[in-house]
């Protein structure tokens, strides 16, 4: 409903729907870890004083170009939700749909940009990747990641 009710701002059912939405990704991550993109973004917000909503879209393509090998069957899912038929779609071919999915999404809603739109650097990296370490949500992760992991995928993000 998101991109339906930027379009129809006025429209109460549709914002209705969105609130709803909210509310259960809200009683999701009661019951669930978050994992590498929000470990990414607690770190890009704290430094920057960026929302982190802003922080999570801008990161989530580059967390699921790494993490979907470790957790293709639950990408896939997301995949199928766009719309997307996946039968007799290689693994590599059905990330490529996902993202650009995703992609098609975001310029639904307006939303563009990367990291270096709003002013990160690389020199700004190795800060940011040594706080997103050390969050929470990064132990459970679908793939594990080490340091130059998160360090590769801020900087596919610029």
């Amino acid at each position: 409903y998101l991109p339906q009710v930027i379009r129809e701002p006025d429209n109460l059912e549709l914002r209705a729907y969105t609130m709803l939405a909210s509310m259960h990704a809200g009683l999701a991550f009661s019951n669930a870890s978050l994992g590498a993109v929000h470990a990414m973004a607690h770190s890009l917000g704290g430094f920057l004083d960026l929302p982190h909503g802003m922080c999570n879209a801008l990161l989530l393509p580059s967390v699921i170009n790494f993490n979907y090998s470790g957790s293709s069957d639950r990408y896939d899912v997301i995949c199928s939700m766009f719309g997307n038929e996946l039968a007799g779609k290689k693994p590599a071919e059905r990330k490529e749909l996902l993202l650009h999915s995703l992609s098609a999404f975001y310029q639904s809603i307006g939303f563009q940009g990367c990291l270096s739109d709003i002013g990160v650097t690389k020199e700004h990296i190795i800060k940011l990747t040594e706080k997103a370490m050390k969050d929470a949500c990064m132990v459970t992760n679908p793939r594990t990641a080490c340091m130059d992991d998160i360090i590769m995928i801020y900087e596919s993000a610029l």
